[in-house]
C-alpha cells in the first residue's frame, strides 16, 4: 500500500468511527474559531469580493449558505467564499508540522458539505478530524512542508487542497478506492507560492479560499467516478518530487494520520502570522509590565531560527500593506509592547504610527537555536544596563491551546464584534458542546440558523 493508497484507505475507515470525546471537542473549537473569524472579516476586501461573486439562491438540495450574511448559493461558491473569510485577517488556527492553516481549508468544506447533505454535527465533526490529521500527516514532522517552502511553494493551499478533500471524502463516505481518487485528484491539482505572503499582496486570502473549493471539487469527481493518479503522492512526478524536491516518502507516510493530533492545533489569539505568535505573546507580557519603553537603547527578540527565515517576518518597512505588518516580526512585536493589542486593525490604521515605528526601530531580531516554535524571547535594554525579559512559556496555555470556555469566550466576542446580539455566540458554542458531552446529535443546518438569527439568506 502506497501512501496516497494509506491515505484514502484512513479516509475510507474515518467514515463511521466516532473520535474520541477530546478530539471531538477539540474539532468543535476549531468549527467556532472558523465561524467567527469568516463574521468578523465580512468587510476585509477580498472577502467582500470572493461573497459578491456567489449567485444567490433559493434554498435547495446542493446549496449551502455564506456565513458572514447568509446568503445561500450553489455549494461550491458558499464553500470558496468562506475558505476566503475564514483566512481573510491572517488569523485562523495552525499546525505546526505541517507549517499551516487548516482552519480556513477544512471547516469551509466539513460544514458546508454536510448542510448541502443535511448531515449531522457530528459527522461535520468526524470530516473534520479526518481533515486535520490529514494536513498533518502530509507536513510529516515538518519534513514534507519545509521542502515546500525552500522552494517559494506554500504550504496552506498546496497541503490544504488535499485536507479539503479528505474531509469531502469522509463526508461524502467514499470507500478506500475513491477516497484514493480524491487525494490523487487533489494532489495533482493543487499549490500556491509565497510570493503574496513576501510582498503584501491580497491572493494569499484567495490561495485557501482555491483549496478548499479545490478539495471539494476532488471528492466530488472522484465520487462520480473519475480516476486520479496511483501514486499522485510519491511518483516519479508526483506532489513529493515535483513540488517539495524530496525524492525519498517520509517515515510518517507509513503510518495512518493519528485524530488525537488535534489536541496540537494552536489558536492564533492575534492577527499576524502564527512564526511572530510567540513573540507577541511575550510582548504582550511585557506591556502588562507597564515598564518604560520610551527610555529603552534596543529591544532584543529571539525566537526560533525558522521563523527568522520564513518570507516576510524580517521586513522592517516601510510598511505599505497589512499584511506586511503581519508578516513582519518587529512591527507585530512593536505594536503589542506599545498597545497591549493586536487585532487586524493595527495594520489598517497604524501602519504610521510614529510610536510603534520608533519601536521598530530598536528591535533586533534573534534566531534562536535552542528552543523550539513556542520559544520565544522579548528583552528590553536600557542604556544603564537595566533588562527586562519575558518569555512565551509564562502566559497561560489556553491562550493558544484553546479549552471550551476560552473558546466560547472567544466566539462570543467574534460575533458581537460581528453584530450579533449578545449572548448568541455563548449559546451556539453551548449547542455544540452539548453535543460533544452528551451525544445528542443535531443537523449542523441548526448551527447555521442560530449562528444567522435564522437568517435564511439574500434571495433574488
Amino acid at each position: 500500500m502506497n501512501a496516497t493508497q494509506r491515505l484514502g484507505a484512513f479516509l475510507a475507515r474515518s467514515v463511521n468511527v466516532e473520535s474520541a470525546p477530546p478530539v471531538a471537542s477539540k474539532a468543535a473549537i476549531c468549527l467556532l474559531d472558523a465561524l467567527g473569524l469568516a463574521l468578523v472579516a465580512r468587510d476585509e476586501t477580498t472577502a467582500a469580493a470572493a461573497r459578491a461573486m456567489g449567485v444567490p439562491v433559493p434554498e435547495g438540495a446542493g446549496t449551502a449558505r455564506i456565513w458572514a450574511d447568509g446568503t445561500r448559493c450553489v455549494l461550491s461558491e458558499a464553500v470558496f467564499a468562506n475558505g476566503v473569510a475564514v483566512h481573510a485577517h491572517f488569523q485562523d488556527d495552525t499546525e505546526h508540522e505541517s507549517w499551516s492553516h487548516p482552519g480556513s481549508l477544512v471547516p469551509p468544506v466539513s460544514i458546508s458539505l454536510g448542510e448541502a447533505r443535511g448531515q449531522s454535527l457530528s459527522a461535520v465533526l468526524r470530516a473534520t478530524v479526518a481533515g486535520y490529521a490529514t494536513m498533518k500527516w502530509l507536513g510529516a514532522g515538518e519534513i514534507v512542508a519545509r521542502g515546500l517552502i525552500g522552494r517559494g511553494i506554500r504550504t496552506s493551499p498546496t497541503f490544504g487542497t488535499i485536507g479539503a478533500a479528505a474531509a469531502a471524502a469522509v463526508s461524502l463516505g467514499l470507500d478506500a478506492v475513491k477516497a484514493s481518487n480524491a487525494v490523487a485528484i487533489a494532489a495533482s491539482t493543487t499549490g500556491g507560492t509565497l510570493e503574496p505572503v513576501r510582498c503584501g499582496s491580497d491572493e494569499w486570502r484567495v490561495q485557501n479560499g482555491r483549496a478548499a473549493h479545490g478539495g471539494l471539487t476532488a471528492a466530488r469527481l472522484a465520487a462520480s467516478g473519475v480516476v486520479g493518479a496511483p501514486d499522485a503522492l510519491e511518483g516519479p512526478k508526483g506532489l513529493l518530487r515535483a513540488l517539495a524536491g524530496l525524492e525519498i516518502p517520509p517515515p510518517h507516510w507509513s503510518r495512518d494520520p493519528d485524530p488525537a493530533m488535534m489536541a496540537e492545533v494552536m489558536a492564533k489569539p492575534f492577527a499576524t502570522l502564527g512564526d511572530n505568535m510567540s513573540a507577541v505573546v511575550a510582548a504582550l507580557l511585557v506591556h502588562r509590565d507597564g515598564v518604560d519603553l520610551d527610555g529603552a537603547e534596543r529591544i532584543n527578540v529571539a525566537i526560533w531560527r525558522p521563523y527568522t527565515e520564513y518570507p516576510g517576518t524580517n521586513f522592517k518597512g516601510p510598511f505599505e500593506r497589512v499584511v506586511q505588518t503581519q508578516a513582519s516580526t518587529a512591527f507585530a512585536t512593536a505594536a503589542m509592547l506599545a498597545y497591549g493589542e493586536l487585532g487586524y486593525e493595527v495594520g489598517e490604521t497604524k501602519r504610521q504610527d510614529p510610536r510603534i515605528l520608533k519601536l521598530v526601530e530598536k528591535i533586533t531580531v534573534i534566531p534562536d537555536d535552542v528552543g523550539g516554535a513556542l520559544d520565544a524571547t522579548v528583552e528590553i535594554v536600557w542604556p544603564d544596563g537595566r533588562r527586562h525579559t519575558r518569555t512565551a512559556r509564562e502566559s497561560s496555555r489556553t491562550l493558544i491551546f484553546q479549552d471550551e470556555p476560552r473558546a466560547t469566550e472567544v466566539f462570543e466576542q467574534r460575533l458581537a464584534a460581528a453584530g450579533r446580539p449578545k449572548g448568541t455566540g455563548a449559546a451556539v458554542a453551548a449547542l455544540i458542546f452539548d453535543v460533544v458531552r452528551n451525544g445528542e446529535d443535531l443537523p449542523i443546518r441548526t448551527v447555521i440558523d442560530r449562528l444567522q438569527g435564522g437568517h435564511q439568506g439574500v434571495q433574488q
